[in-house]
């Protein structure tokens, strides 16, 4: 590792309990009388709608309507209301619910979530600058149930959505979902989420060879954001002058240095793109496989560059996690507005799960949500446990559900 990616780790730990305090009970509460989202709801108010979820994709690893039914009526889940309910919840309420919630309501707790996060755990990761990495990944769904891109072979019927990501500070999530067919191409999608995010004159965007368009990147430096991308096949550029002196030459240990150069390059034939951009070659040492990086940061050493790009796989890790552990393989339910709902509630549960993670020192994605459930579940039990009432408000419950699983 370089002298410049030395992450500062945190030895403060933090706790289940903590985190939730991100989003307060009485903010929930008012967000929703402000955007009267429970104006004629007589079952499932919002708040309960988003705990329900929060805590099926906490307990489950394949999440379902029928599942989030059965949840809604387990004795944990019900010791996380204020006040134990008798209603009787359905998975077509459930769903109903979801097609209908204000999508703003959701955005709205995403969004202070997400300021929370940064406020509180947020740090710089390297040398003083805030990783933002880009990437994007498609999920299946039935054209009959939800209008989607056409990929391949649509014969059955089966098209795909997009969700273009952005992942910052190993915890910060954004997520675009994307049905139309013009954002099949990744130099629209990764385009349109690195342009209209916010960026900090020390936040480093990077993105894979998905993004290659030499204006797109001539546009990035006017507007004055800093990337690293990956360069397809042998670029064509034209030599400004060698920056080896600025920087030094270095090998890793993967990679053996190759040039470093500021340049431009050409757009498509005899076009040369006139921005001066920077571009940092090596040579994998095990296969002899060129790699070329674009960049339009020119403080930090050619290794560096290197390994800011090496941490745009981390986008990849939290795809694999939030497919296999957060339920983002499938939809609950193929309605537009439902996704949307289940999406900001799902980056919410993974941010808290993430921050966790991270500041608690724990290296398994798994065993990260893990403990956070187990957590979460023993609090909540030691809170019933010491208020006599609520005790026996659980035991009824426990009970009924007992009696409801035999007749089953």
């Amino acid at each position: 590792m370089s002298r410049a990616l030395r992450k500062t780790v945190s030895r403060k730990k933090v706790t289940v309990d903590k985190l939730l305090k991100l989003l307060p009970e009485d903010y929930i509460e008012q967000l929703a009388a402000e955007l009267e989202v429970d104006k004629w709801v007589r079952k499932l108010p919002a708040n309960t709608l988003f705990k329900l979820v929060l805590y099926s994709l906490f307990s489950s690893e394949r999440l379902s309507l029928r599942v989030m039914e059965d949840n809604f009526h387990d004795a944990m889940f019900q010791a996380m209301l204020p006040a134990f309910t008798s209603d009787k919840i359905t998975w077509t309420g459930i769903r109903d619910r979801l097609m209908k919630l204000d999508v703003e309501f959701c955005h709205k707790l995403y969004e202070t979530v997400y300021e929370k996060a940064e406020q509180f755990y947020g740090r710089k990761s390297l040398a003083g600058h805030n990783i933002k990495r880009y990437d994007s990944t498609m999920i299946a769904t039935f054209s009959h149930l939800l209008e989607g891109m056409k990929v391949g072979n649509t014969g059955k019927g089966k098209t795909q959505v997009k969700l273009t990501t952005e992942f910052k500070d190993d915890f910060l999530i954004k997520m675009h979902f994307h049905k139309d067919q013009e954002y099949l191409s990744e130099e629209t999608a990764l385009k349109e989420a690195i342009l209209h995010s916010q960026h900090g004159p020390k936040d480093i965007s990077i993105f894979d060879k998905g993004l290659k368009s030499r204006k797109t990147f001539g546009q990035l430096d006017k507007e004055h954001i800093l990337f690293v991308g990956n360069l397809h096949g042998i670029p064509r550029y034209e030599l400004l002058y060698p920056l080896w002196e600025d920087h030094g030459m270095s090998d890793t240990d993967e990679l053996e240095f190759v040039q470093d150069a500021a340049v431009h390059l050409y757009e498509s034939g005899k076009q040369l793109l006139e921005v001066k951009l920077r571009l940092v070659q090596f040579r994998v040492k095990k296969n002899g496989k060129l790699l070329s990086f674009v960049t339009n940061v020119w403080d930090l050493p050619a290794d560096v560059i290197a390994e800011i790009y090496q941490q745009r796989w981390d986008i990849e890790v939290l795809f694999r996690f939030m497919k296999q552990e957060m339920n983002l393989t499938h939809f609950v339910c193929n309605d537009s507005n439902a996704i949307q709902v289940m999406l900001y509630f799902t980056m919410i549960a993974t941010m808290l799960v993430l921050i966790y993670k991270k500041l608690n020192g724990m290296q398994s994605y798994k065993r990260a949500k893990k403990r956070f459930y187990k957590e979460l579940s023993y609090s909540l039990l030691l809170e019933i446990l010491e208020s006599p009432e609520r005790a026996e408000q659980l035991k009824r419950t426990a009970k009924k559900l007992i009696q409801r699983i035999q007749r089953e």
